[in-house]
């Protein structure tokens, strides 16, 4: 009688456990990631509106933006604008922008 409830337990245990266990972990690994990572680009316009010259390092390009003129850009998602020459509101290297979702289609004004 013992080996009869004991086997009886012992195959509500397995039966209520196996459906958990084959949804736990899958048996085929595919990178679901691979088809759909396409990098996703902002574009927004840099504005200088200072009285000189900016040196720029907009993403991995450099770019010289003259006084009261635009640059309309396109970057991937958390490329920075720095700059790469010193002005008075401005340190070489300072991070002017960082790209995001709120910056598609605006106009940064640079003093």
């Amino acid at each position: 009688m013992k080996r009869h409830s004991s086997l009886a337990i012992a195959v509500i245990a397995t039966t209520l456990l196996a459906p958990s266990a084959i949804f736990a972990a899958p048996a085929i690994h595919s990178p679901v990631n691979a088809m759909f990572n396409k990098t996703k680009t902002i574009k927004f316009t840099l504005t200088n509106d200072s009285t000189s010259t900016m040196d720029l390092k907009v993403g991995d390009d450099l770019v010289k933006l003259e006084p009261g003129k635009s640059l309309s850009v396109s970057l991937p998602l958390g490329a920075r604008v720095l700059a790469n020459s010193e002005t008075p509101f401005h340190q070489v290297g300072s991070v002017i922008a960082e790209v995001s979702t709120s910056l598609s289609g605006a106009i940064v004004h640079i003093k």
